[in-house]
């Protein structure tokens, strides 16, 4: 079978000069693309209002904890008191036993503003912020660990406040877990890998 629309012998073409005339602006307006697959709507959401990630440090008082520090910064501008530095520990804070914990107010303040949210136990927040000097000095040796040694290091304890100094706040400390403490620590972590 031939080919019909093949020529036989390639027609010779002699250049002829040609007038390119130049277009005419657009004066019609261009459908906007972008707002047609909206319906003409509105495209953008308002920015939702900021939610707490997870309980507070105060919020977790009384609760058995496992502290698995990652790092620390030394000298972060402190952010409740203008002008003064502070040192930092970002860790993973599993909250172990207690129950629900409810979180997202602040109901120390006045007036009190309730919890908005709850969680069960237990629950694992992780890169949580640590500026409680007392429990950075507890995790140092545990952050040394993973330093020293390449495995992290965890601590557990049951968090309480130790004594006030001076006009300062008491600080969060935490006490030395005790044998059933333990048990439920090496219960979750039989089920989790902590460090993931």
């Amino acid at each position: 079978m031939t080919n019909p629309f093949a020529l036989d012998t390639p027609p010779v073409a002699t250049p002829v000069p040609v007038a390119i005339p130049v277009a005419a602006p657009v004066t019609q307006p261009v459908p906007d693309a972008v707002a047609q697959p909206f319906d003409g709507g509105d495209p953008f959401d308002a920015p939702a209002p900021q939610a707490a990630r997870g309980p507070r440090v105060r919020d977790m008082y009384g609760r058995l904890l496992l502290i698995i520090p990652h790092k620390l910064e030394e000298g972060v501008p402190n952010k409740m008191d203008a002008g003064k530095l502070q040192d930092r520990m970002t860790a993973d804070v599993v909250i172990l036993d207690g129950g629900p914990i409810a979180f997202g107010g602040a109901p120390e303040k006045v007036p009190p503003r309730p919890h908005t949210q709850q969680a069960n136990v237990p629950l694992k927040n992780t890169r949580q912020y640590i500026s409680s000097v007392g429990l950075i000095s507890q995790c140092r040796d545990a952050l040394a660990k993973k330093v020293r040694t390449g495995q992290p290091g965890m601590v557990l304890g049951r968090l309480n406040v130790g004594e006030a100094k001076g006009d300062q706040a008491p600080p969060y400390l935490l006490t030395p877990a005790t044998d059933a403490d333990k048990a439920i620590a090496r219960a979750y972590l039989a089920t989790v890998d902590p460090f993931a």
